[in-house]
């Protein structure tokens, strides 16, 4: 029976204790400029799901937010290697929830102006429809309601759990 031969000698370092899994910044294999841009591409998409989804169905479904506020969250963790260090992830939590609450804003404001454009039959042009679309999600009444403010705490928890389920798998 042989036995497997010896490592050449030279000059290997140990990582520092307590550092073997957590990569540093320069080897996470990513950049903050890049999963930014992929956190506003997944926006845009989410926006157009929710939208359309609640104009289709004339419902919101708050599972819907969740969905979109992990897929945002896992879009821009992305860009980096696995495991995450937990500054990277931490750095990202904030632009993800607003990138949520962004696409979720976006989206109603998508499903107004179509609903408009529809019970109108297309009397006014789109820009009125726009503007209407705005008046309405920024009047007290939208920001109070029950519907809104129940969109905004499901899609905050979306985010928060894409980034958990990655911290804990890390």
């Amino acid at each position: 029976m042989t036995q497997p031969p010896m490592p050449p000698q030279g000059n290997y370092q140990l990582p520092p204790q307590g550092n073997y899994q957590m990569p540093t910044n320069q080897q996470a294999g990513g950049n903050k400029a890049k999963a930014l841009l992929i956190g506003l591409a997944a926006v845009v998409l989410g926006a157009i799901v929710w939208g359309l989804l609640a104009y289709f169905t004339e419902r919101i479904f708050f599972y819907v937010a969740i969905l979109i506020g992990m897929g945002i969250s896992y879009a821009m963790i992305s860009p980096f290697r696995k495991p995450v260090s937990k500054p990277i992830l931490f750095s990202l939590v904030v632009p993800a929830i607003l990138f949520t609450l962004l696409s979720l804003e976006i989206g109603s404001l998508i499903t107004l102006v179509i609903f408009v454009q529809r019970e109108l039959e297309g009397s006014i042009p789109l820009g009125q429809a726009i503007s209407f679309g705005f008046e309405a999600l920024f009047s007290s009444e939208w920001l109070a309601s029950s519907d809104h403010i129940l969109t905004v705490v499901f899609g905050v928890l979306g985010a928060g759990l894409g980034f958990y389920n990655t911290l804990k798998r890390s």
